[in-house]
């Protein structure tokens, strides 16, 4: 397993580059006016839907929780300099992750391979079925993936390093950059002290707590969506910038069953097993930390998923008894 790993890391970042110089397709400019019906009741239906940027207050405490997108977009120089002067006067920072906990994630994984490894006895194709076991033999070959190694491999590991994630970035200055990693970089050139919410190894705790044939059952579908002739699409980036990125998540589903052969149910199934651990599980993880905050001003960035929502942070925020405001966020 081990000597996959930099080749991995290798296509990581080869994904990561091509989806960045793309345009793509926003969907919610094409859809049906039945379809843009029901992702308005979806979203009037779900707490905090909207909004990158909410102001929590309880007592003398007040939290600048800003969702953040983790890949770049020039845009982001918009951002920050709204961003700034409330960074600068903060107490402190806390991102999801550090910067020094995500370069630690390549020692984690060297250490300890037998975390992202199917239990003794198991394999990948054992959970595919035969036509997306060929689906996946395919990839892996037009990838220059070793089939044999990956066979062993825990489907969100294979899903999360081999294939890339659907949809693309805007093309423009400044790609490379998310605002989590300006964010950091700012606060540390004023010296305001940071902190994390979670290690480098919870998001792939969270991954793992999905079972098995979930699992597989989502990597099959991504890779069957990376082969079909579905168009590149930016929805989740422009969604992002009308402060309205839940309507992205709701449409994925519904936009995948129209080219890979699962039906929008399952999928929409699957993307809740999915964000019940990567959003809910995680969330609930953060507020043990949240909660104990020092300071009078301290400003919270985390990916813009994790807001909406009766389990998103601001939810669960307005719960421990904090007042909810929404601010200007570019």
């Amino acid at each position: 397993m081990i000597r996959i790993l930099p080749p991995i890391f290798m296509l990581l970042a080869l994904a990561q580059s091509v989806t960045a110089a793309c345009r793509g397709v926003d969907i919610r400019n094409h859809l049906p006016a039945s379809e843009q019906a029901w992702l308005e009741r979806q979203m009037v239906a779900t707490p905090f839907s909207t909004g990158n940027h909410w102001v929590a207050r309880k007592g003398n405490q007040s939290l600048h929780v800003v969702g953040t997108m983790h890949g770049g977009d020039s845009r982001m120089a918009r951002v920050m300099q709204h961003l700034r002067p409330i960074i600068a006067t903060a107490d402190a920072v806390y991102l999801e992750v550090t910067r020094a906990e995500i370069e630690a994630i390549d020692s984690q994984i060297a250490k300890h391979p037998e975390d992202f490894l199917l239990p003794r006895g198991r394999n990948l194709q054992q959970l595919i079925s035969p036509s997306g076991w060929q689906h996946i033999k395919t990839y892996a070959a037009m990838t220059g993936s070793n089939i044999e190694t990956i066979q062993y491999a825990q489907p969100w590991a294979v899903s999360l390093f081999l294939v890339p994630g659907g949809g693309c970035r805007p093309f423009g200055f400044g790609t490379k950059r998310g605002l989590d990693d300006r964010i950091e970089r700012f606060a540390i050139r004023k010296r305001i002290p940071i902190g994390g919410l979670e290690t480098s190894g919870t998001g792939f705790a969270a991954l793992a707590r999905m079972p098995l044939r979930d699992q597989a059952r989502m990597l099959e579908n991504q890779v069957a969506l990376a082969q079909s002739n579905a168009p590149e699409e930016s929805t989740s980036v422009e969604a992002y910038f009308d402060e309205s990125v839940w309507q992205a998540f709701l449409l994925q589903p519904r936009i995948a069953s129209q080219y890979i052969p699962a039906s929008a149910k399952e999928l929409t199934r699957l993307d809740r097993a999915f964000y019940s651990n990567m959003l809910g599980w995680r969330n609930r993880q953060w507020m043990k930390t949240i909660l104990n905050l020092k300071g009078d001003s301290v400003v919270i960035a985390v990916g813009a998923a994790h807001l909406p929502g009766k389990g998103g942070i601001l939810n669960l925020l307005k719960r421990q008894g904090y007042k909810l405001e929404r601010a200007a966020f570019q």
